[in-house]
C-alpha cells in the first residue's frame, strides 16, 4: 500500500498563519518537533502522519519521530461546523472502516507493512496537572472572537500539513511564538533535559566524594593507627564489669601480674586487682575489713588461722573441686588444716615447713654427714661446737632457748608431735619430755649461746654449723652471705615413724564477697599445674627460687633443687598446729608462742618443767576456747 493511497489528515488552519513575512514558510529545515508519547493516546488517535513528496523548490520538511498529539481542552469540545465553500475540505481522521497504520518505531527497517489494528472508540486522556487541555483529535478549534476564517490556499495547506514539525528558530521565531495559539504548543521531549540531569548527578557525586574525603580525613586524625599498626582486636567485654580484689602477702606485683592477666583473658569482663599487703597487723586489718563487708574478695591467710576466720571464710563449692579431688591434689596437711566444720575453706598455692640447714665446709672438716635422727643431731652438734672456756664461740646447733632461736616454737612443737604429745595438753608426760629435751641443748649440752646473733644471721655468718628453719630463710642467708656453701636436709626423726612440720599460707574467699563464683574460679585457676609452674618461674626471677609447689604432682619437678627438695620430701608426712612462727597474727599463734617462750625462759632459769608447763596448760585452754578450737 503506497503513501498516496492513505487519506491525509489535515490539521486545523492557524488563523494567524497569514501574519508572517511575505509568505515565508515557518517550518525550518532540520528542526524536529517531538510530540507526547503515543502509548498514552487512545488507539483512534495513533495516526501516522503521511509523508508528502516535496514540491520542487520548496524546503524539505523534517518528519518527527512521533507525531504531535493535540492537547485536549479542559472545556467541552466545540462541534465543528461545515467547512467553507472554497478551498479543500477539512478531513478529521480516517473515514469509517479505513485501516489505521500505527507509526513505525525508529530503526524499524524490516520493510514490512505494519499490521492493522482494530479501531476502538476514542477515550480522550486526562491531561496531567498544570497542562492546558487541548481539543481531542477530530475537533475543530474555535477561532478567537472577531477573527474571520479564510479558506486555506494550496501553499498554506501544504505548510499546515506538516504543522506538527517544530518551528524554525531562524525564521520569525519570536513573532511565530507570540502568534501561535495555545493548542498548537507541543510539549517538549523530556529527553532534551537528560544531559542536564546526568550532569547534575555527576556533579552531586563529585561533591559528595570530596566531602566524604575531607570528613574522612578529619575522622582518621583521631582514629587508631593504620591496620598494620593497630593491636589485635580485643575480646568483647560484657556490659557489666566484675572486679575482684585480691590481698596478697610476700609476693610483689610483677610475680603475679602475668598470670592474673591470663585469667582475665579467659574470663572476659573480670578484672583482678592484686594488692600486696604488709605483714604488720595484717590479720587484724584483714579480719576487720572482711567482717565489715569492705574487704577483699580473695585473700591470703595462714593455714592455722582457719578457726579465727571461720565466719569470714566462704566454703569451697563442689563445682570447683570435690573433697576427694582436693585430697589427691594437695598434701594431707592442707585438707586437715583448711577445714572448718567439715568444709574446705582455702586453696594452698604454696607449701612451707622446716628443714635442717648445715654448713658444708664445717661438716666436711668434721668428716660428718648431715644427721637424719635427733640422736645423730645431738652428737654432731656437740662435735661441731667451738668453745673458749664456758663461752661458745661457734655453735654446733641453734637450739635450746627462745631468745635468739627464731623458729623455736616450730622446733618445739615438732618434738612434741614426734614424741606423741598432744599440743592441747602441754602438761602430759610426752610434752614434758619434749620440752626438757629441747632446753637441754642449751642448758646441759651448751651447743648454743644467747650471746650469738639470731639463728639465721649466725648461720649466714658462720657462727653456727646447723639450724632448723623454713625454706624462705635461704633467701636471707644468700643475701647476707652469697658465698656461703650450705645445704638443707629433711628434719631429723625421733623414732622410726616419720613426721614433719608444716607452716604454710593459703588463699580464701570472703564470705561477704558478691562475686564468690568468680573468686573461686580464680583460685582454681591459680592452683592449676601450669599456673603454679609459671608462678614459680616468675618468683625465681626475683630470688633464688619460688614458693614451693603445693600440688603433689609437681614434687618431682623440684627434685633436683637441693634447697627445695628436702621440704617436699617431708611434705607428705607433715602436720601443723597453732605454734607457727612469724605469722604476725597477734592471735592464736603468737599468744600460744608467748606462753611457751615464758615456759622455756622459766626452765632455763631453774624452774621445773612440769611447773612451767602448768601455766602453759592454763593459757592454752583459754586461747583455744577463745578462738573456738575444740
Amino acid at each position: 500500500m503506497s503513501d498516496k493511497s492513505l487519506p491525509k489528515p489535515v490539521l486545523p488552519r492557524d488563523p494567524r498563519a497569514d501574519v508572517n513575512h511575505a509568505g515565508v514558510d515557518r517550518v525550518g529545515v532540520g528542526h524536529t518537533n517531538i510530540g507526547p508519547d503515543q502509548s498514552q493516546m487512545p488507539p483512534s488517535a495513533r495516526v501516522q502522519a503521511p509523508i508528502k513528496s516535496p514540491t520542487p523548490g520548496s524546503a524539505k520538511p523534517v518528519q518527527s519521530v512521533k507525531p504531535a498529539q493535540p492537547a485536549q481542552l479542559a472545556q467541552k469540545p466545540l462541534t465543528a461546523g461545515p467547512p467553507p465553500a472554497t478551498g479543500p475540505s477539512l478531513t478529521v481522521g480516517p473515514p469509517p472502516g479505513a485501516d489505521i497504520i500505527p507509526p513505525s518505531l525508529p530503526g524499524d527497517f524490516s520493510g514490512k507493512s505494519p499490521q492493522p489494528h482494530p479501531l476502538q472508540p476514542p477515550q480522550p486522556p486526562q491531561p496531567p496537572p498544570g497542562v492546558i487541555p487541548q481539543p481531542p483529535p477530530g475537533a475543530i478549534p474555535q477561532p478567537p472572537p472577531g477573527t474571520t476564517l479564510q479558506p486555506p490556499t494550496q501553499a498554506q495547506g501544504e505548510r499546515k500539513q506538516n504543522s506538527f514539525l517544530a518551528e524554525s528558530p531562524n525564521v520569525g521565531h519570536e513573532t511565530n511564538e507570540k502568534m501561535k495559539p495555545a493548542f498548537a504548543n507541543v510539549k517538549a521531549s523530556p529527553f532534551k533535559y537528560l544531559p542536564y540531569l546526568i550532569g547534575g548527578l555527576v556533579l552531586i557525586g563529585i561533591v559528595g566524594f570530596v566531602i566524604n574525603k575531607v570528613l574522612g580525613n578529619k575522622t582518621n586524625s583521631i582514629a587508631p593507627a593504620a591496620p598494620e599498626q593497630q593491636p589485635a582486636a580485643k575480646k568483647s567485654v560484657p556490659a557489666e564489669q566484675t572486679s575482684l580484689t585480691y590481698w596478697g602477702l610476700w609476693e610483689p606485683d610483677n610475680t603475679v601480674t602475668a598470670v592474673l592477666e591470663k585469667f582475665e583473658a579467659i574470663n572476659p569482663g573480670v578484672k583482678v586487682n592484686y594488692v600486696m599487703q604488709s605483714h604488720k597487723d595484717y590479720r587484724e586489718r584483714l579480719q576487720t575489713a572482711v567482717s565489715s563487708g569492705n574487704g577483699p574478695d580473695v585473700f591470703r591467710y595462714h593455714a592455722s588461722w582457719a578457726p579465727m576466720f571461720k565466719e569470714e571464710l566462704s566454703p569451697m563449692p563442689q563445682s570447683i573441686m570435690t573433697a576427694a579431688e582436693y585430697q589427691q591434689t594437695f598434701y594431707q596437711v592442707a585438707a586437715k588444716q583448711l577445714n572448718v566444720n567439715g568444709q574446705i575453706v582455702g586453696v594452698p598455692l604454696m607449701y612451707e615447713g622446716l628443714g635442717l640447714y648445715y654448713n658444708k665446709e664445717m661438716l666436711t672438716a668434721a668428716n660428718s654427714e648431715p644427721p637424719s635422727t635427733w640422736a645423730e643431731l645431738k652428737t654432731l652438734a656437740t662435735k661441731l661446737t667451738v668453745r673458749s672456756g664456758d663461752e661458745v664461740k661457734r655453735g654446733g646447733m641453734a637450739i635450746g632457748n627462745a631468745s635468739n632461736v627464731e623458729h623455736f616454737a616450730d622446733i618445739l612443737v615438732l618434738l612434741m608431735l614426734q614424741n606423741g604429745a598432744d599440743p592441747k595438753d602441754p602438761t602430759s608426760k610426752e610434752a614434758q619430755d619434749a620440752l626438757a629435751f629441747y632446753t637441754n641443748f642449751f642448758k646441759e649440752d651448751k651447743v648454743w649461746s644467747d650471746k650469738l646473733p639470731s639463728s639465721t644471721v649466725a648461720f649466714a655468718r658462720g657462727d653456727v654449723a646447723m639450724m632448723l628453719a623454713p625454706s624462705w630463710r635461704a633467701h636471707e642467708v644468700k643475701t647476707i652471705n652469697p658465698e656461703l656453701d650450705f645445704g638443707i636436709v629433711s628434719v631429723p626423726r625421733l623414732g622410726d615413724d616419720r613426721l614433719a612440720w608444716a607452716s604454710f599460707w593459703a588463699e580464701g574467699v570472703s564470705s561477704k564477697s558478691k562475686n564468690k563464683d568468680k573468686a573461686w574460679a580464680l583460685l582454681k585457676f591459680l592452683s592449676s599445674k601450669e599456673i603454679q609452674q609459671e608462678l614459680y618461674s616468675n618468683q625465681s626471677q626475683v630470688r633464688s627460687f619460688g614458693e614451693i609447689y603445693s600440688r603433689t604432682d609437681l614434687a618431682d619437678a623440684l627434685a633436683g633443687n637441693e634447697l627445695v627438695a628436702p621440704f617436699l620430701q617431708d611434705a607428705p608426712y607433715a602436720t601443723g598446729w597453732y605454734l607457727s612462727s612469724y605469722t604476725h597474727d597477734n592471735g592464736i599463734n603468737d599468744l600460744l608462742i608467748k606462753y611457751y617462750e615464758d615456759a622455756i625462759n622459766a626452765i632455763l632459769g631453774g624452774k621445773p618443767v612440769l611447773e612451767a608447763l602448768e601455766t602453759v596448760g592454763q593459757g592454752t585452754g583459754q586461747i583455744l576456747r577463745q578462738y573456738g578450737v575444740e
